[in-house]
């Protein structure tokens, strides 16, 4: 009986350092997870800020190549600007009336 006993306690004490072990290994799998997806969210604000960036720049080269067209386009752009300031001018005048 004491020899069952025996036994039975050195293979409960094998699987418990067994237990232990694996514990140990997930924990510091777990570690090195939390480290990772840390560097990663960092990566990723910095691509956010980086893609906010390239919008801002997007926007104003869109801006910029609005503003310098071509010569016929300016005096396209003049002709309809020219066209909307006499009909704005016509409803202010109604409107007076």
């Amino acid at each position: 009986m004491a020899v069952d006993l025996k036994q039975q306690l050195e293979r409960v004490a094998a699987k418990a350092d067994l237990i232990v072990e694996r514990c140990r290994l997930l924990t510091q799998q777990r570690d090195e997870a939390l480290a990772q997806i840390a560097d990663l969210q960092q990566q990723l604000s910095e691509r956010d800020k980086e893609v906010e960036q390239l919008r801002v720049d997007n926007e104003y080269l869109r801006v910029v190549s609005a503003l310098c067209p071509d010569r016929s386009e300016i005096e396209h752009a003049r002709s309809l600007i020219s066209g909307l300031v006499r009909d704005i001018d016509r409803c202010i005048l109604d409107l007076k009336e």
